[in-house]
């Protein structure tokens, strides 16, 4: 009697919070999991017109972290206000819980509403880094199409390209040097591919040094001048646009847990 009369309340819970989000069906296999929330901005510049500053030293003189080393944590921006949160939260607790009850598979990636979401990096309870990036499919536009084809030989549809974003990328100062930016990109490739986007973009200004530059060129990044104008950097007065292909591993969420929110 017990047991049925928790499953119903959680069920009511779950029924009630389901209504925040659109969730598409689950797959057993990584390369199919697609059960984010899925909403487009009708206004490309307002999603992805930002400024990215990081700072990066050279890695090769301490020794690498891996995914082991991080406990990744999903969660909505930090502008969300604190009765949203709570909502937020509280949803997440009663899909896993309704899913546990039914025996069904809980998707390694389950995206806030909203567009945009916060990875935390936390190693013994500390946080150490943070990113911003965007979680929707975003429209393409010509200048976007224009360079994908430029840079990668690839001809867009009808429908374009879809674009993600990245926004900040921030590192405690103590613990750079281990490779927590570069792990965060892959973190991020693998929610932005859960999500359907096809091409990362972001801003980089590292105060024309060109170290950052390089970086980000090293972990497979591309720049992009003809999306200066469009990305709020006419000029490189913010930055240098750069683009990516957002493609992962298959065994991602295998080597890398993330729990959200």
């Amino acid at each position: 009697m017990r047991a049925t009369m928790s499953h119903t309340i959680i069920g009511i819970i779950f029924s009630s919070f389901l209504l925040l989000y659109q969730v598409t069906a689950f797959s057993s296999s990584p390369q199919q999991w697609n059960a984010c929330v899925t909403t487009r901005h009708s206004n490309l510049q307002s999603v992805l017109s930002f400024r990215l500053y990081s700072q990066t030293e050279d890695e090769s003189t301490r020794t690498q972290w891996t995914h082991d080393d991080i406990n990744w944590v999903l969660s909505p921006p930090p502008d969300t206000p604190f009765f949203e949160k709570v909502k937020l939260k509280a949803a997440a607790t009663a899909i896993r819980t309704e899913l546990l009850l039914k025996d069904e598979p809980v998707p390694p990636i389950l995206c806030p509403k909203g567009g945009k979401a916060e990875l935390e990096g936390f190693r013994d309870g500390k946080k150490i880094a943070k990113f911003g990036f965007t979680t929707s499919r975003g429209p393409s536009a010509p200048p976007i199409d224009e360079t994908i084809e430029e840079l990668y030989g690839v001809s867009s549809s009808i429908f374009g390209k879809s674009i993600g974003a990245i926004i900040y990328m921030f590192v405690e100062p103590e613990y750079r040097g281990l490779g927590i930016g570069s792990l965060a990109l892959e973190a991020i490739a693998a929610i932005q591919t859960v999500q359907g986007v096809d091409y990362t973009v972001l801003v980089a200004d590292d105060d024309g040094t060109g170290k950052l530059i390089k970086w980000y060129e090293d972990s497979g990044y591309m720049q992009a001048p003809k999306l200066q104008d469009l990305f709020g950097s006419s000029g490189g007065e913010f930055g240098r646009t750069l683009i990516r292909p957002t493609s992962v591993r298959s065994d991602i969420f295998a080597v890398c847990q993330i729990k959200w929110w």
